[in-house]
């Protein structure tokens, strides 16, 4: 029997999509269109940012290659207490576990982590870990970004509903111009929502398309928590 993994969480309930979009709660016709258009939002929104928004379930395995011979790079990482085996065989199998004195994490003040340390003086006698560049090593832990509450972000959900609305709507509009019956004018719809994207600049995760994009749009802003964001 093949099993798969347990569905996501989501970001925004096909419930306040319809509410949004005024959809009558009667009407199941637009159903599968309402969810298809969160989905598809969600996933944007996930490329965007470069990393998954909510907690997931604990237990789950990650594999990264280490970045250096003490550090390994990681996305989102949750677990204080994760399991870190080492595949020093070279054969996929991960045969050296990880005790707790041999690394550390980055940032001190998360999780979220976002990177594995080796420490370099383990106490208690335990030998130091050195990676090698290019090593895999395998995390079983729980995964995402979530706020303090460890729910999805405010500005991420309501991206989402928007994105969802726009997404939803745009399939009326094939040739991408939106046409006001109160107004009789035509207009164009912009390939970018500069209200969605500014919501999620404070989230992107370094090295991202949305922090490449806000450090050509807010040269002096930090997405490590130096500079202030200050949405006008």
């Amino acid at each position: 029997m093949t099993t798969y993994p347990p569905a996501p969480t989501p970001y925004v309930l096909e419930e306040e999509l319809r509410q949004l979009l005024d959809i009558p709660t009667t009407d199941d016709a637009t159903d599968v269109d309402t969810q298809r258009a969160l989905d598809a939002g969600r996933a944007w929104i996930d490329w965007f940012t470069g990393r998954t928004f909510g907690t997931g379930p604990a237990g789950t395995e990650r594999v990264y290659p280490a970045t250096t011979e003490d550090a390994v790079d990681v996305v989102d990482l949750q677990s204080t207490a994760p399991t870190i085996e080492v595949d020093t065989a070279g054969d996929r199998t991960y045969a050296t576990t990880l005790v707790p004195a041999q690394y550390a994490f980055e940032p001190v003040s998360g999780p979220p982590f976002h990177t594995i340390l080796a420490w370099p003086v383990p106490a208690g006698g335990v030998a130091p870990i050195v990676f090698e560049p290019g090593q895999l090593v395998r995390v079983t832990g729980q995964w995402g970004y979530a706020d303090q509450r460890g729910r999805i972000p405010a500005n991420v959900a309501q991206a989402n509903l928007l994105l969802g609305a726009r997404l939803y709507k745009r399939r009326e509009l094939p040739l991408g111009t939106l046409e006001s019956q109160q107004l009789d004018v035509f207009q164009r719809i912009t390939d970018r929502n500069p209200d969605v994207v500014a919501m999620l600049f404070p989230v992107c995760r370094p090295g991202s398309p949305g922090a490449a994009l806000a450090s050509t749009a807010f040269p002096g802003a930090s997405l490590t928590g130096g500079s202030a964001w200050v949405m006008v």
